[in-house]
């Protein structure tokens, strides 16, 4: 529960100073495939929408920003931070 509250908090001040969720995708190298070990050949960016639709969904996030749900923020005691991300849902 206390991870979660923090997870909730962090998000919902990013947002509110700014952060663009249309740029959370992994570095070019982070996303790139190795080419020897045993990960060689692997590349988790065909997965990646699915992973973060996954995320979000577990979270209790939108899914097209990842702004938390008010229900979320109720939920876990941050009833407090419900304005800031309804103001930013209206987007």
């Amino acid at each position: 529960m206390v991870g979660r509250r923090i997870v909730n908090q962090l998000r919902a001040f990013n947002l509110r100073h700014g952060l663009d969720p249309a740029l959370e995708k992994p570095s070019t190298r982070y996303g790139s495939m190795p080419l020897d070990g045993p990960a060689a050949g692997i590349t988790i960016m065909p997965y990646w929408d699915k992973m973060v639709k996954s995320y979000r969904t577990e979270m209790g996030w939108t899914q097209d920003t990842g702004t938390p749900l008010p229900a979320t923020l109720r939920e876990l005691g941050l009833d407090h931070l419900v304005k800031d991300v309804q103001d930013k849902t209206q987007l």
